[in-house]
């Protein structure tokens, strides 16, 4: 991840932001020639993972979305869902199925999760950790920035998109188990400019927080792991792409889930 993945964050997800446009576009044009780096070619698309047979008396953990799901930038490997997974074996026998993949947006995650292997890990799952949405705001701009305007549209298209989308992976999810918490990790900001721009990209990705919490709260059992807070002010906490977190963050990451787990799994 370079720098200039910021302004794909921080251009207003709404035209009713139409105010601050040029500023951000400014700097969107500015730092992605800069940067010199156009954006990364889509991932290929999900393969349906076939569900192993899970074994007699142990919860079962089933980890979804994107890279920081799959735990990227953390040297250890473990990422907050192992830690999290760690917590729950503390309590009780479990096994956890992973099948986040890096560069992942929501429709990727959706075409998954509607598969029917993925259906039956959901099924008999005890807990569920979600990480989406990331990619859908990071990814949201075009090659070729025409104007302000033509920006703004284009990340308000892919704010509407991924609601969608996040609405219907919980629908999946929550018809195929009723019941098991899922955790969603909310969105932060890694890179914490200054100055109008960087109160922009703030507001932008609270927006983005606000929409996938309210979306949550349709559903039964689906929890907000807020992250934005842990990142404020600890760039100490970061990667060394200065994007995803490092042992630290992903370990401040998976104390706030384990907050909001249930005793009770």
């Amino acid at each position: 991840m370079r720098a200039s993945r910021f302004w794909l964050w921080t251009v207003p997800a709404s035209l009713g932001l139409l105010g601050v446009l040029a500023l951000s576009a400014t700097f969107v044009l500015a730092l992605r020639g800069a940067a010199g780096k156009p954006l990364g070619v889509a991932p290929p698309p999900p393969k349906d993972a076939a569900a192993p047979p899970a074994a007699p008396g142990r919860r079962q953990v089933l980890i979804l979305g994107d890279s920081l799901a799959r735990g990227t930038g953390d040297p250890s490997g473990r990422g907050w869902t192992l830690d999290v997974l760690e917590e729950i074996r503390r309590r009780v026998p479990a096994d956890g199925s992973n099948l986040a993949v890096n560069g992942w947006e929501s429709d990727d995650v959706r075409r998954l999760v509607e598969g029917p292997n993925v259906r039956a890990l959901a099924a008999r799952a005890h807990v569920i950790l979600l990480s989406v949405g990331g990619n859908d705001l990071s990814h949201s701009l075009p090659r070729t920035i025409g104007s302000a305007a033509s920006a703004a549209a284009g990340v308000e298209k892919s704010r509407l998109a991924f609601d969608a989308n996040l609405r219907a992976i919980l629908t999946t999810l929550r018809a195929a188990n009723p019941s098991a918490p899922i955790l969603l990790l909310g969105l932060y900001d890694p890179f914490q400019m200054t100055g109008p721009e960087g109160r922009l990209g703030s507001s932008v990705i609270q927006q983005w927080n606000a929409m996938a919490a309210q979306t949550a709260l349709s559903f039964e059992n689906v929890r907000i792991v807020p992250t934005f807070d842990l990142f404020q002010g600890r760039t100490d906490r970061l990667a060394a792409d200065r994007f995803h977190p490092n042992r630290e963050g992903y370990a401040a990451i998976a104390a706030r889930a384990i907050q909001v787990l249930p005793k009770q799994i």
